[in-house]
């Protein structure tokens, strides 16, 4: 079995549209998608001059509500391997 060479690679660019808490606005699901339809067709007519290296784009749309959302960041100790010289 031959084993692919080189390391895989993506670039991921991400965006956050944040919905004011409280807001009472009525969001219409169809001008959501619509929107994201349009983003979307942009930046993949824009990619192949970008990033002409590219050779394939993902496009990932969710609507999340974050009833919670919570990150911790621990610090490991200190050592010779993830310290620079």
């Amino acid at each position: 079995m031959t084993e692919p060479t080189g390391t895989p690679r993506a670039l991921r660019i991400s965006f956050e549209f944040e919905v004011p808490q409280g807001l009472k606005k009525n969001i219409h699901g169809a001008k959501i998608h619509a929107a994201l339809d349009t983003i979307a067709g942009r930046v993949i007519g824009m990619a192949e001059g970008l990033f002409p290296w590219a050779s394939r784009v993902t496009v990932r749309k969710q609507w999340v509500y974050n009833w919670t959302d919570e990150t911790e960041i621990h610090d490991l100790p200190v050592s010779d391997a993830n310290t620079p010289e």
